[in-house]
C-alpha cells in the first residue's frame, strides 16, 4: 500500500471511529488486513496533520496523543 492510499485509510478510519492514538490506528488498519511499511504509516499520519486534515491532540488520562479528523 502506498502513502496515499494509507492517507485515504486512516481518514476513514478516523471519519468512522473518532479519536484514536496510533497505536490503535496501526492495530486497527492490521486486524482489516492492510499490509503496510511502518516508516509510510507514520510518514502518512505526520502529513495528514502537516496538511491540517488530521488534528493531534494531547490526552492527559490515557498520556497518548490522539488523532481526529478536522472538520472542513
Amino acid at each position: 500500500m502506498n502513502k496515499d492510499e494509507l492517507k485515504k485509510v486512516i481518514i476513514d478510519l478516523l471519519s468512522k471511529e473518532g479519536p484514536k492514538t496510533s497505536t490503535e490506528i496501526r492495530d486497527i488498519l492490521i486486524e482489516k488486513g492492510y499490509e503496510f511499511d511502518m516508516i509510510k504509516f507514520r510518514e502518512a499520519l505526520a502529513e495528514l496533520v502537516r496538511e491540517g486534515k488530521v488534528k493531534k491532540e494531547a490526552s492527559y488520562e490515557r498520556k497518548r496523543f490522539l488523532f481526529y479528523v478536522t472538520a472542513d
